[in-house]
């Protein structure tokens, strides 16, 4: 399987490119009022709003660095039960990919991780770091 590879910090994360949709540069994103921790913002995209979350404000508890490689990972995402709507993750280093297979992931506590040659490759569970009222937010879009 092909994955694309992203910085959290310092940590090493990857995700399965099948679902990603685009990988976009930055955009100025609008406010969301009352949005939960999180959250980064909204963009429109083709004509829809689309939800904008930060990897690194979800994980660490302070924004991604913007730099030229971090990027918006667009994907769809199962908002409710049957319904795929557009997702934004703010990813920094979102420049690489890689092929592993998924029985090369081994549970290290919660987390899912695979030997790299760069060093380990935590799998991004994004479920894990939705919190009920994230899901709610996303729910609405």
């Amino acid at each position: 399987m092909l994955f694309l590879v992203f910085q959290v910090g310092a940590d090493r994360y990857t995700l399965e490119a099948a679902r990603v949709s685009e990988v976009l540069a930055m955009v100025e994103l609008r406010k969301i009022a009352g949005a939960p921790v999180g959250t980064a913002g909204e963009f429109d995209y083709r004509g829809e709003p689309v939800p904008v979350l930060d990897l690194c404000q979800l994980t660490l508890g302070r924004p991604s660095n913007l730099r030229l490689s971090t990027r918006i990972l667009l994907l769809r995402h199962e908002a409710q039960p049957g319904v795929q709507k557009p997702l934004g993750l703010i990813a920094e280093h979102a420049t690489e990919l890689a092929r592993k297979s998924l029985g090369e992931f081994n549970s290290v506590g919660d987390a899912l991780i695979a030997p790299d040659p760069r060093g380990r490759l935590r799998l991004l569970q994004l479920d894990k770091l939705l919190t009920p009222e994230l899901r709610d937010l996303l729910a609405v879009y």
